[in-house]
């Protein structure tokens, strides 16, 4: 018997109703993207996929392997969706990216990221409210949900452009 059959179906075939979620990249804080993104566009325009880890914000529960991940640039224009991914683990506990933080400890979960953008030419937030207009796009942190319908429009408009 191989692997996979012994260890079950996965995660995302087991739970029929995938999640959606977006994820900050905010360049006027910690974290300047522009050196990895000049790293990662190469390597995902040639079909490979970018492993990592992503802040929560606040949210502790609810993300499960298989959901969208929809990475949205905030802080700095253009400002807009800039990568698209999978998360591959649930969410856990780990120091917290912003030293300054009141709380020392944070959710964290794994994505990976199969489609990016150039962080200078991103899905506009002018095209997401049209998709989703009720939906607030640059939320204050990482984690929040957006309805499955919504991500997989966003995703189709992505996919088909890369």
């Amino acid at each position: 018997m191989d692997d996979s059959a012994r260890q079950g179906a996965p995660a995302e075939e087991a739970r029929p109703t995938r999640r959606a979620f977006l994820f900050l990249v905010n360049p006027k804080l910690h974290y300047d993207p522009y050196p990895d993104w000049a790293k990662w566009l190469p390597i995902v325009d040639g079909g490979g996929a970018i492993d990592m880890q992503w802040n929560t914000g606040s949210r502790r529960s609810g993300m499960e392997p298989g959901d969208l991940a929809l990475l949205v640039k905030v802080g700095v224009a253009p400002r807009g969706l800039v990568a698209l991914g999978k998360v591959t683990s649930t969410i856990y506990e780990g120091p917290h990216w912003n030293p300054d933080a009141a709380r020392p400890v944070t959710g964290w979960v794994d994505i990976r990221l199969t489609a990016l953008l150039d962080l200078d030419d991103p899905l506009p937030l002018s095209v997401l409210k049209e998709i989703g207009p009720g939906i607030r796009w640059t939320p204050r942190m990482s984690g929040v949900e957006v309805p499955i319908d919504v991500g997989e429009e966003v995703r189709g408009l992505v996919v088909a452009d890369v």
